[in-house]
């Protein structure tokens, strides 16, 4: 494989994600679809690279208890934790003993942006607006606002999880709330454990 090669095939993932990535807003449904299809793992690079970057840099804007390479580890850490749980779910759900890796990581490799959105986003209001903040009417609409946007990113999350956890398994509806269900009752303990050693207030899932 020649150097031409390698970088042309470098853009031309570069571009897939980027574009990926603004149709994840828009058309979350065929976006998610298309990337069960795919087998491109340089996009799950560029979407840690991303994580580490925005780790480095939200630490220069507030010292974390933690160094960022160990957030960020633990993300990674995360990240093939949620790969490994739900591809066993699926070979324990359907008796298959064969399955192919490579849609559950580039499928909840994007099911991070949500996460990574919200984080960053967090991270810019609190460079430009730090906290305490004004109980004044701009400081509460600065709070209605921020809510209904962390709702929205939420929702947003919930969706593209449900639909990597669809593509990924092949699961219908109930199967895949009950897997969802089952992974809460793992996550959030486990959640509360990392606040409590001022890790993360909110896990990166």
């Amino acid at each position: 494989m020649d150097f031409n090669h390698i970088i042309s095939g470098f853009i031309a993932s570069f571009i897939f994600f980027v574009r990926r990535v603004i149709y994840l807003i828009v058309s979350p449904y065929k976006t998610m679809r298309d990337i069960a299809q795919d087998d491109d793992m340089m996009q799950v690079l560029f979407i840690f690279l991303c994580i580490g970057v925005y780790f480095y840099f939200a630490n220069n804007l507030r010292n974390y208890p933690h160094e960022p390479w160990i957030l960020f580890f633990m993300t990674v850490f995360h990240y093939l934790l949620t790969v490994t749980y739900f591809a066993l779910f699926m070979i324990l759900s359907t008796k298959q003993h064969r399955v192919k890796i490579a849609p559950f990581m580039l499928l909840f490799s994007y099911a991070l942006i949500p996460t990574l959105v919200w984080f960053i986003t967090n991270s810019v209001l609190y460079a430009l607006i730090p906290p305490p903040r004004t109980p004044s009417f701009l400081g509460k609409g600065f709070s209605l606002v921020y809510v209904s946007f962390s709702i929205g990113i939420l929702f947003w999350k919930i969706m593209v999880t449900y639909l990597a956890i669809r593509f990924a398994t092949g699961f219908r509806f109930f199967r895949i709330v009950y897997s969802m269900i089952l992974y809460l009752i793992a996550v959030i303990p486990y959640s509360i454990l990392l606040y409590s050693l001022q890790f993360f207030r909110i896990p990166f899932l």
